[in-house]
């Protein structure tokens, strides 16, 4: 809908200069005037379209930078939301990383544990079958 009346309005500027120089087309065949005031008439027309011309430029340009810097601040905005929503996923997926290492470490950490306690049972056994193998041979000898 918008760009519909910035076209209207560049629609309507060239309407009117085409307006007024068939207008003035108009004036200098149908007016009784001499050659001098055709030229002078004609002079203040031009003028008049000229101003009418850079007024019309003017606001055109400023309705431009209006719209430029309004699309200007939603696309930073949208730009700081794309980046926060960035920050907090590799926030999040940071958290859940460090948080299966502390897992993991614990893991390791119990299994450690078990192998320690494993290693000590079988040392225990192993001592208990050296001290069983070292008593039948003392009785075997005695």
């Amino acid at each position: 809908m918008a760009e519909k009346k910035r076209g209207g309005g560049f629609a309507r500027f060239m309407a009117f200069l085409i307006g007024g120089a068939i207008g003035a087309i108009g004036a200098l065949l149908l007016a009784p005037r001499s050659g001098k005031e055709t030229r002078e008439m004609l002079k203040e027309r031009a003028e008049e379209l000229a101003e009418e011309g850079r007024r019309s430029y003017e606001e055109q340009r400023g309705r431009v930078i209006d719209i430029a810097s309004e699309k200007g601040r939603e696309l930073r905005s949208r730009i700081e939301e794309a980046k926060e929503r960035l920050m907090t996923g590799v926030e999040s997926a940071s958290q859940t990383i460090k948080e299966k290492i502390s897992g993991g470490a614990e893991k390791a950490e119990e299994a450690a544990e078990k192998v320690e306690q494993k290693a000590g049972e079988e040392a225990e056994k192993a001592r208990a079958e050296k001290i069983e193998e070292q008593a039948k041979e003392a009785k075997e000898e005695a």
